[in-house]
């Protein structure tokens, strides 16, 4: 299904959403106008309703008016005026009658209509009884009850009462029609209609601004990629101007891509630094075979050699111990002594080379070996006035191994040190901490240096480049043996320093190398 399709079928889905939500609002709608137009007709028929009483109470106070009027006009006739008055048919009053008051006894005298045998109600007899008793009128309904000031009585009572129902005719109440609900099909069609129309050119719209500012510049992004996939260089992904959002997809392609590119770039510089790595433990890897192959002809060689030197040193020392011998003889004999004895020390350090000693590793202070080499070497640097530097780094971490060893690794390193160096020279050492968390040991020197094609045989036994008599080659092969057993490398390199030679041991974290010993020993 296309974007356009999933657009589409989103605006008939909104459109039908629309329309259910307006049908909702237009029956609620109707339903409101009709509750308040039946509100409005409540309303306005109590609003008529007290109209009315109140327009029945001010008639009825000026027909009560124009009555106590004509009653007033009536009162100044002789009493049989008076009587033919009231039953007059055009007095405008329906009914006409006295009332008079006899030992709680009320007599009615109808005048008008006559022959009328009609008694007043209970409300109308309490009615007359206040005004009998307070001499004032009442009206009840549209009967009007007054004293008839004509007849008191000898205390000054009153003893009749004119009754009077007026001719107050009711208004009518008015009757409102029933409040039909509005008609809202018009509105609804209109409403309808109106909402096709405005669907109907969002969706045009919608489908132009996604093609112009979403799908043209996607189809740009999708092959400017595909170009920088094949492998176009220095190619930028390419969006359309003034759409942010897209400005920020090309932005973060972009920055991919950059970020791509470096990690390209810093594999590759991993890969080179792995390859070096590589050629430096196979080099490593040909140095120990190379110090295994010596190592083992040299140990068959001083097994061979050291049964007839220890007999040769007995006889010459015997020889060196008889009497009657010249001086000169006596010097050969000594000369011939000492040599042996250089072939027995060569012999035994061969052994000592040749022979894997049984290592008891442990945990200890990276500076300890250091501090127990530098004063077995101390006479050798003063002899030739040779200066040492010890730097000592804080916070240096613990080294697993054998401290006699390392403390004889680094004993050779300066005694090599301090024969490279000039008389009056300087040799540096220096423990520090290195990337891996593990102990870094440097020894360094102010002479000239080893040169470069010599660096991959400067390990190998017997090699050395001092002067014969001065050194068996063995010492930098020990030390290689020794770092190796310890799970570390040693390196030669220039010394930026002093100028001179500068060999680095590089040794593990404590704790990754009594991991790798203790899986050897369960294995």
């Amino acid at each position: 299904m296309s974007l356009r399709t999933k657009i589409a079928i989103g605006v008939v889905a909104a459109s039908l959403l629309l329309a259910s939500a307006l049908f909702v609002l237009g029956l609620r709608a109707r339903d409101d106008l009709k509750a308040a137009s039946e509100k409005q007709r409540e309303a306005t028929e109590k609003n008529l309703r007290e109209y009315r009483e109140e327009q029945q109470r001010a008639a009825k106070r000026a027909v009560e008016s124009l009555v106590l009027a004509w009653v007033e006009e009536l009162m100044a006739y002789p009493e049989p005026e008076i009587a033919f008055k009231l039953r007059d048919p055009g007095n405008g009053i329906r009914e006409t009658a006295i009332i008079t008051q006899e030992k709680d006894q009320l007599e009615v005298q109808h005048q008008k209509p006559e022959g009328s045998n009609a008694q007043p109600s209970t409300d109308e007899r309490a009615a007359i009884q206040r005004v009998f008793e307070t001499r004032r009128r009442e009206f009840h309904d549209d009967v009007l009850f007054l004293p008839y000031p004509r007849q008191t009585d000898a205390e000054g009572r009153c003893t009749r009462v004119l009754r009077l129902r007026l001719n107050i005719a009711q208004a009518p109440a008015p009757v409102l029609p029933e409040a039909e609900p509005p008609n809202l099909a018009p509105l609804a069609f209109v409403a309808f209609v109106t909402l096709g129309v405005a669907m109907t050119g969002v969706f045009v719209l919608l489908t132009f601004a996604l093609r112009r500012f979403v799908l043209a510049p996607l189809d740009n992004v999708l092959a400017d990629s595909q170009m920088i996939v094949k492998g176009t260089a220095g190619l930028q992904v390419k969006g359309l101007k003034g759409g942010d959002e897209v400005a920020t997809l090309v932005s973060a392609f972009n920055g991919m891509f950059a970020e791509l590119k470096a990690y390209q770039q810093d594999l590759e510089g991993k890969v080179k630094d792995a390859t070096r790595t590589i050629q430096k433990q196979q080099q490593s890897l040909v140095i120990a075979q190379r110090l295994a192959a010596t190592g083992t002809l040299a140990a068959g060689l001083a097994h061979e050699v050291n049964n007839p030197l220890s007999g040769m040193l007995n006889a010459a020392r015997r020889l060196k111990m008889r009497e009657g011998l010249d001086e000169r003889a006596r010097d050969y004999i000594g000369l011939i002594e000492e040599g042996l004895g250089r072939i027995e020390e060569l012999m035994k350090q061969i052994l000592d080379f040749s022979r894997r000693r049984d290592m008891k590793p442990e945990r200890f202070e990276a500076s300890r070996p250091l501090r127990r080499s530098l004063p077995l070497v101390k006479h050798r640097l003063e002899k030739r006035k040779i200066q040492i530097e010890e730097d000592i780094a804080a916070d240096v971490p613990l080294v697993y191994g054998n401290e006699e060893e390392l403390g004889q690794v680094l004993m050779n390193l300066v005694i090599n040190a301090a024969d490279a160096a000039p008389e009056g020279g300087t040799v540096r050492v220096s423990v520090t901490a290195n990337a891996r968390n593990g102990v870094d040991y440097a020894v360094e020197d102010s002479g000239s240096g080893v040169p470069d094609e010599i660096k991959d045989r400067i390990f190998d036994p017997f090699f050395t480049t001092k002067e014969p008599g001065k050194g068996t080659g063995l010492g930098l092969a020990i030390v290689h043996t020794v770092v190796t057993n310890h799970g570390g490398q040693v390196r030669v390199e220039r010394s930026e320093r002093l100028g001179g030679a500068r060999f680095v041991v590089e040794l593990p974290p404590a704790d990754k190398q009594e991991s790798r010993r203790i899986e050897r020993s369960e294995a």
